[in-house]
């Protein structure tokens, strides 16, 4: 079947001149502009507005308190989550829980993200979190990580609705602050209860759900199923959010239109690039979209590593961190799988920095000072930085 084309207006100066445009293309368009509309102004968790409805995923080890302060600065960001905070070690007064569960004074909207499966525990964490100065508490029942399913908590709960219920209940009951539930679509795909458990969070006082478009057992294989969140949205009356595999702008309308979801939730999205969420604020917004430069993903880059190495004395630690941020960050950056390689065979921190110093200098000496998309990793020849 031949394509089928229509005309559109593009002003230009002083007239207007006409181009052909694929129906596909501007059918795209069409939803993308519906999209714009249908998320305008954000929407309510309780009283709190999250607007734009693009929020920072909690990430175990990631999200602390430097961190999230410094996407926040970056612009986009409608709403961060804490890394998972233990219940159990939160109500027995385990420093390393409280120190999780720290936020900045000026950081909000924020929620502090609890896992646990002892009801009583789980409402006792919820009040810690309100009296933390939380604007809302979010209830895990979406990490796969064995250390916590293996404790019957996070994503394992999805096997127990009526435990979830009961954790609901009681922190409902607990605290004045809205609570929210993070899941994935079930424990396999034999078991896609998400929409049954999410309904259940609605009924016992939820304000949003969130959906990680994967089960448990999927760990993170394969790709998320947006479409399935869809499933959720029809449901609930509450808002839900998807989760899973947002790399990009392009990814963030599809995830949108596929599910239905009022906003994102983004993860490792924002390791690679820091700037995703305020570029898809800026295009939801109909603005430009933030480019960075070379030079200000260098700047990001170094706060990164300082917010990584902060109450760290040893070494070798702060070594492992900083080279997490870099695996990820590095993605997509010109001859990143280069540096990747020479730092992970750093064995001290002056050895590392300098590495770094010498990569930026390498990309800015070729005029590579403002791409990120257009050079890769794959097909790096001999000429290449090493």
């Amino acid at each position: 079947m031949p394509r089928r084309f229509c005309y559109i207006a593009i002003p230009m100066t002083d007239r207007e001149r006409y181009r052909p445009i694929d129906l596909d293309e501007a059918g795209a368009a069409s939803a993308r502009e519906a999209t714009r509309r249908r998320l305008a102004g954000g929407f309510l968790v309780g009283e709190q507005r999250i607007d734009p409805p693009c929020i920072l995923a909690p990430m175990e080890g990631i999200t602390d308190r430097g961190f999230r302060n410094l996407i926040r600065s970056l612009g986009g960001c409608g709403l961060t989550v804490t890394e998972f905070v233990s219940s159990e070690a939160m109500t027995r007064n385990v420093r390393r829980a409280w120190e999780m569960a720290e936020l900045d004074p000026e950081e909000h909207p924020v929620s502090i993200q609890i896992y646990g499966r002892d009801p009583q525990r789980m409402a006792d964490a919820a009040r810690f979190c309100e009296e933390l100065g939380a604007d809302i508490v979010d209830i895990n029942l979406g990490c796969p990580s064995k250390a916590v399913t293996s404790g019957c908590s996070g994503s394992a709960l999805m096997r127990e609705p009526e435990l979830a219920s009961a954790i609901f209940d009681a922190v409902e009951a607990a605290v004045r602050l809205p609570f929210t539930v993070k899941m994935r679509m079930g424990w396999d795909h034999a078991s896609l209860n998400a929409p049954e458990i999410a309904r259940r969070a609605q009924d016992a006082g939820a304000r949003m759900v969130t959906v990680h478009g994967r089960t448990r057992m999927q760990m993170y294989k394969g790709e998320a199923d947006w479409a399935f969140i869809r499933s959720v949205v029809e449901a609930l009356e509450i808002p839900v959010v998807v989760n899973g595999d947002i790399l990009t702008v392009d990814d963030a309308y599809r995830a949108l239109e596929r599910s239905g979801a009022r906003a994102v939730m983004v993860g490792r999205g924002v390791m690679r690039n820091p700037w995703i969420l305020r570029q898809i604020a800026d295009d939801l917004g109909g603005r430009p979209q933030t480019q960075p430069t070379l030079a200000m993903r260098r700047a990001v880059l170094g706060q990164l590593f300082a917010q990584r190495s902060q109450g760290i004395e040893r070494e070798h630690v702060v070594l492992g961190r900083v080279k997490k941020v870099v695996t990820y960050f590095t993605k997509g950056l010109p001859h990143g799988a280069n540096l990747r390689r020479s730092l992970h065979r750093s064995q001290s921190l002056p050895e590392l920095f300098e590495q770094v110093g010498d990569y930026f200098e390498f990309l800015s000496a070729r005029g590579l000072e403002a791409v990120f998309d257009e050079a890769h990793d794959e097909g790096e020849s001999a000429s290449n930085w090493s």
